[in-house]
């Protein structure tokens, strides 16, 4: 059986019975699932050449889909995961000390929108954990880009996860203050960043990096974060991403609001990869995270200056083959519009 014949399975048997679970005892019934190869290594891969080809610094990705952090907070799921089609993976936030996030409820799906809102916060196994996993991780070869997502509080504790990790991980993404959290800024300095960024730079110049900024809400944020967007590029980082996503209230969340994600989100993030395009200029790799669940939506983002497509939500609503079926969704597209390959797409935006 193929990943698109089992399509039905998940979206008619095995998603009507998650989502009769609520969506963290759920969520973790899915990372178990996936914390050894079997059976997820016997899962057919794709061979599409080079059409979906993308260059993103030193890196040559089969496509431009991977996995956002969040799903896979700690790196357990990773054995799995990189069998399902991604051509990279995000594993966070990590953080240096061990932490358990916010109280439950912290998690809420919009099945009618095919979308999620969560107030996680930053639950996380801490830094020593995750490299442990990391250091298991990379003893043999992974068929996906393993890239760590950490969030300190000090250029020190950036740095300190930083050496710790990039020996195991193929790139460091930082993200920058977490909207679910009560220190949550609204404008974020650029001379932070600039320390921040210049320091990880200096001792480790050849190391893909990124950073995830927040996302933005007004004119001032928006302003604000296209500023740190060039600060990014002048100082070589390797891609930058503003997610799509925004807080809205939710009495039944533990904390009475929570960051939509999901296909709420895609218009937003359209909009956010325009922006950053119309500054960067193809510079830097941006990195798209927000409501994409089709093939059509990641060209979309494509054509509008993304190099990398973030999925989340999408993974829990198309089910394990997503990456596969978005995939298949983008080439039959191209085929129809006579687009050869994605790297044509990606090429116009510089």
């Amino acid at each position: 059986m193929t990943a698109l014949a089992a399509a039905p399975i998940y979206e008619r048997v095995l998603r009507p019975l998650l989502f009769q679970l609520e969506p963290e005892t759920a969520h973790q019934l899915g990372q178990f699932a996936l914390r050894h190869e079997l059976p997820w290594s016997l899962m057919p891969s794709r061979n599409d050449g080079d059409r979906l080809a993308v260059k993103v610094g030193a890196w040559d990705l089969p496509s431009p889909i991977g996995l956002a952090a969040g799903f896979d907070k700690n790196g357990d799921a990773v054995p799995g995961l990189q069998h399902l089609g991604f051509d990279y993976i995000c594993v966070g936030s990590i953080l240096v000390q061990p932490g358990s996030g916010n109280p439950r409820p912290r998690m809420l799906r919009y099945p009618e929108t095919e979308s999620l809102i969560n107030c996680y916060g930053l639950p996380t196994d801490g830094l020593d954990a995750c490299v442990a996993k990391f250091k298991r991780l990379a003893a043999r070869p992974l068929r996906a880009r393993l890239i760590a997502n950490v969030h300190a509080e000090t250029t020190e504790d950036y740095s300190r996860c930083f050496a710790a990790l990039e020996p195991y991980a193929d790139g460091v993404e930082l993200a920058l203050r977490c909207p679910n959290r009560s220190d949550h800024l609204s404008v974020y300095p650029i001379d932070d960043l600039d320390e921040l960024l210049s320091t990880l730079r200096k001792r480790w110049p050849d190391k893909a990096l990124f950073v995830k900024l927040p996302p933005f809400a007004n004119d001032q944020e928006k302003e604000n974060r296209l500023q740190l967007v060039e600060h990014a590029i002048s100082l070589g980082l390797t891609g930058v991403t503003i997610p799509g996503n925004w807080t809205i209230p939710e009495a039944r969340l533990s904390r009475g609001q929570g960051s939509l994600s999901g296909r709420l989100t895609f218009a937003n993030n359209l909009a956010t990869v325009q922006a950053i395009s119309a500054v960067s200029r193809g510079r830097i790799a941006i990195k798209a995270s927000g409501g994409v669940h089709t093939g059509a939506e990641a060209l979309q983002l494509l054509e509008a200056g993304a190099t990398m497509i973030d999925i989340f939500t999408a993974f829990i609503f198309r089910g394990w083959n997503v990456a596969a079926k978005i995939k298949a969704e983008m080439l039959a597209l191209m085929d129809q519009r006579g687009i050869a390959r994605v790297a044509d797409l990606t090429a116009a935006q510089r």
